[in-house]
């Protein structure tokens, strides 16, 4: 994962919204797997981006894009020999820390125990019923954009890779993730994992080889983002289509950690295959899923927070920060013409419905209508 960072004059013309093609700026991430989805910040400064919330001195506050935090667990089964240290959920309530060690784990099954079948750690978070006199507001739905977000406490890490760029690849601890409208029958999101070999003990992988898994947004060392999930993504699972989950009356969330041992696999064979260029089609297969293995410790999934997202009503707003602007348009130029699989590709550049997985002037029109367009939230 490589950055070039720009610094630019804050008097800017609206006029330059029109003239993409000359502004000469990389400042998107360009990583070598084609699911750069963008991490919501649990922090933010007085511009509405990233800020670290550990920084004593520092202007982080809440992101106002949050509205509401799990309130309570209805299950937490850890995997067998978890270090009782790591065994409390009630850490995971509330609102994000950006804290290394405010975490519940799930536990990791180690080889002998994936032989007896026994079954990974899961941990189910509820956020109120109106029916039981909660606050309705806190129940999840299918809004516009992103619909809620987890926080793990995966972290960056950093490598030369010689010749002065940076490659970022993440230590992460990987999960499915289920949603729920009675507690008793649970829809999983689809996933993908193209991480091709096992990664050892503590190993690392490019987290943009990963998609709709938990735990592949860092959330240590300062920088706390949140992986987000859209319920859209489940509207064709058998559960939502015979009415049994309820897209709209989501009140628990669940995580199941995923061994990263292979023995898992993902949903591939649901999702359009990036090397398929320009005939799309689908992966023929399914893959193992790989990541560190076997853990010790605060093993297994960490997590930190859960919380409900504002809907976004604005699509251009690539960065999240609540209003289309000068941020937005760099990321879109960065990614211009690029298809799904190239190293330029950036997913939320493609805003157009429905998605074309071409970065185009279908895309560029979107965010002209929307320029300068902010979040009612946004200032919250």
């Amino acid at each position: 994962m490589r950055y070039t960072v720009i610094y630019m004059d804050n008097k800017f013309s609206t006029q330059y919204i029109f003239m993409p093609f000359i502004l000469l700026a990389l400042v998107a991430p360009l990583m070598s797997g084609p699911y750069q989805e963008t991490g919501i910040n649990g922090y933010i400064d007085e511009n509405g981006r990233h800020a670290n919330p550990l920084d004593p001195n520092g202007p982080a506050r809440l992101n106002p894009i949050f509205y509401a935090w799990a309130t309570g667990i209805a299950e937490y089964s850890p995997a067998p020999g978890l270090d009782p240290d790591w065994t409390d959920p009630n850490l995971a309530l509330g609102p994000a820390t950006g804290e290394n060690f405010d975490i519940v784990s799930l536990g990791d099954l180690d080889a002998g125990q994936i032989a007896q079948n026994l079954e990974p750690g899961r941990i189910t978070f509820t956020f109120g019923d109106p029916d039981n006199g909660d606050d309705p507001n806190t129940i999840i739905h299918d809004g516009q954009g992103y619909d809620f977000a987890i926080f793990e406490n995966g972290f960056v890490s950093l490598s030369d890779t010689g010749g002065g760029s940076i490659s970022g690849l993440m230590f992460a601890e990987l999960g499915y993730v289920e949603v729920s409208s009675d507690g008793n029958h649970f829809a999983r999101f689809p996933s993908v994992s193209i991480t091709a070999n096992p990664t050892g003990k503590y190993g690392t992988i490019e987290i943009s080889d990963v998609f709709n898994l938990v735990g592949k947004h860092p959330n240590n060392n300062g920088v706390c983002m949140g992986t987000p999930y859209d319920l859209q993504l489940l509207a064709d699972h058998p559960l939502v289509l015979t009415g049994t989950v309820d897209l709209d009356h989501i009140i628990q969330v669940r995580i199941v950690d995923i061994p990263g041992s292979g023995d898992w696999y993902d949903n591939a064979m649901e999702f359009i295959d990036p090397n398929t260029w320009n005939e799309w089609d689908f992966y023929p297969d399914n893959h193992p899923i790989y990541d560190a293995w076997p853990t010790f410790g605060s093993s297994g999934v960490d997590v930190e927070a859960v919380g409900l997202l504002r809907e976004q009503e604005y699509d251009a707003d690539i960065n999240l920060d609540g209003i289309v602007d000068i941020h937005d348009l760099l990321l879109f130029i960065s990614a211009w013409q690029s298809h799904f699989g190239q190293e330029l590709w950036f997913a939320r550049c493609d805003p157009g419905e429905p998605e074309d997985l071409i970065i185009n002037l279908d895309d560029f029109e979107i965010i002209s209508r929307q320029w300068l367009r902010e979040e009612s939230w946004r200032d919250n």
